[in-house]
């Protein structure tokens, strides 16, 4: 980071960190240094001193720029991750909200997490399995933490391109999180595949947005960045998303429930 300001002299880079971390002695600093230039992440020259004698100018490397996106990747990835543990700890009535809007029938069911079943989940599941009836439950993906929970449930090795199901199996299908536009568009089509006639498809979508800010801030910044440059991140365009969705599902829609967090459905027709 400082580097990334302009080139420094060692000296500069030791004045800079000692603002943050102490103790760091100017021989340790010259080895991180020499080791970082030998990764490509810095480069150094040797210019002639202003005063003195020659002094060792270090600059970013052409693989410092990608290391400084790794760093704002994962900065970004712990925003979402505490903004989403506060969202859920607000929304406890969204199950209700959702039944109330678009009734989903009995039956068994598939749950999908993109990219596994998350502590966040369980309130989703434990809402299927408590107001299913008889239904059962499929989960798709890693279900470690239902296993270790003692959550009943049926485990399908496979993936939401590839289902391991027959045809029209299920009366409700839920996707927790947002996976790439390609893989989502396969995703819907093979999830329409799955479900039975009259059947309901549910896509909890904890970082979606629609509306486009009035003027550049933070957020939008945070926004527009985690989309076009981090989409494993899971942050999507709710246009895009909900274009795929009409190509698949005559019938469908989006529910509102907090800024950012959407729940996409779509009824397969009778």
């Amino acid at each position: 980071m400082v580097l990334d300001n302009g080139p420094c002299h060692g000296y500069d880079i030791l004045r800079s960190l000692s603002e943050h971390v102490s103790n760091i002695r100017l021989t340790t600093l010259y080895r991180w240094l020499h080791a970082m230039e030998a990764e490509g992440l810095v480069e150094s020259v040797v210019q002639p001193g202003p005063h003195g004698p020659d002094r060792r100018v270090y600059r970013l490397g052409a693989r410092g720029e990608n290391r400084l996106r790794e760093m704002l990747k994962d900065s970004i990835e712990v925003i979402m991750h505490f903004y989403d543990a506060y969202r859920h700890s607000i929304t406890g009535s969204m199950h209700q909200l959702l039944e109330s809007e678009v009734k989903a029938p009995n039956g068994r069911i598939l749950f999908a997490a993109v990219p596994r079943v998350r502590e966040f989940d369980l309130s989703t599941i434990d809402h299927l399995t408590q107001n299913n009836g008889s239904g059962s439950l499929d989960v798709l993906g890693d279900s470690t933490i239902l296993t270790t929970l003692g959550i009943k449930h049926k485990t399908l090795k496979g993936e939401i391109s590839d289902i391991p199901s027959p045809n029209e199996r299920y009366a409700q299908i839920w996707l927790s999180g947002i996976p790439d536009r390609r893989e989502l568009h396969i995703a819907v089509t093979e999830f329409k595949r799955v479900l039975m006639k009259g059947g309901i498809l549910r896509i909890l979508a904890p970082f979606v947005y629609f509306d486009k800010p009035n003027q550049p801030d933070l957020g939008e910044f945070v926004r527009v960045t985690a989309i076009q440059l981090f989409p494993d991140l899971g942050m999507a365009d709710g246009d895009d998303v909900g274009t795929i969705l009409e190509t698949v599902f005559p019938d469908c829609g989006a529910l509102d429930l907090f800024p950012g967090l959407v729940v996409f459905w779509a009824r397969k027709e009778k």
